[in-house]
């Protein structure tokens, strides 16, 4: 009786600190600082196109300017609106808020698609087509599928289970 009494009370405890631990990696994710995620996809970047000492600095700052203008573009008041559509529950919508909700999501794109458009001779300028590919269809340093290798979520967080602002807050803009 006090050995199952024992396990159980073990297994008890073994799930409440997993489930702690996941709680504190999302908090850490939510927190995070926007340029802090733009720099570690920057970063990412970097590792994954091999730049030298002389690319990185110039890449990093116009990587960093160019996510910013991104994010502007669709946040004009500095907010964290995008991904919103994601956590809308579709089934509810009326069929005018769904031609809505669709419409801006293709005033997003159309932004988004002008800033890649204007960066693009700013990268070519730094970078080889090839590494520029790696910039405008892998955004956010993640490897092509959309970093979705854990979980299958996307999302803000880029990178390994969390989607992320590059590929496009899941997959098609940030």
């Amino acid at each position: 009786m006090k050995a199952n009494f024992f396990i159980l009370a073990s297994a008890l405890m073994l799930v409440s600190l997993s489930v702690s631990a996941q709680g504190d990696r999302r908090e850490r994710q939510n927190n995070m600082d926007i340029t802090e995620i733009y720099n570690r996809q920057a970063n990412r970047l970097v590792r994954n196109m091999k730049l030298d000492d002389s690319k990185k600095d110039a890449f990093t700052a116009l990587y960093l300017d160019y996510q910013n203008a991104r994010h502007n573009a669709v946040n004009p008041k500095g907010g964290d609106q995008e991904g919103r559509e994601q956590r809308t529950n579709f089934q509810e919508l009326t069929e005018e808020q769904a031609l809505e909700l669709i419409q801006k999501n293709f005033e997003r794109q159309e932004k988004q698609l002008a800033i890649d458009k204007e960066y693009l001779p700013k990268f070519q300028s730094i970078l080889t087509n090839a590494q520029c590919a790696q910039v405008f269809i892998n955004q956010g340093g993640r490897p092509a599928g959309g970093g979705q290798q854990r979980g299958g979520r996307g999302g803000f967080g880029g990178g390994r289970g969390g989607g992320g602002f590059g590929g496009g807050f899941g997959g098609g803009g940030f």
